[in-house]
């Protein structure tokens, strides 16, 4: 993945909402399009985050590694998969 992708700014999409379950897991549903997609544990901190402000992935991925006891590459990892889904579902869009 280049430089410019990791530094990218990504924001929640401003027409989705998040209800946390109290499992720790969340439903994200986009307004607009009615869709809902359903979040675990890990994806619902990416969300809160992307919700407070636009990140960076290598900012969500710290989050990871702060709230989880895993490590920066896994965490990467996973913010990089998560990204690349919700991204393609048009729940996550680029800042700026």
């Amino acid at each position: 993945m280049s430089d410019s992708v990791t530094a990218e700014s990504l924001r929640a999409h401003s027409q989705c909402l998040l209800t946390e379950l109290d499992d720790g897991t969340g439903v994200v549903l986009n307004i607009e399009s009615k869709f809902y997609f359903t979040l675990n544990s890990t994806a619902v901190v990416v969300w809160k985050e992307l919700a407070s402000g636009a990140r960076t992935r290598a900012e969500l991925a710290s989050s990871l590694v702060s709230a989880f006891e895993v490590g920066e590459a896994e965490a990467a990892a996973d913010v990089e998969l998560l990204m690349t889904e919700l991204l393609a579902e048009g729940l996550v869009e680029r800042a700026g």
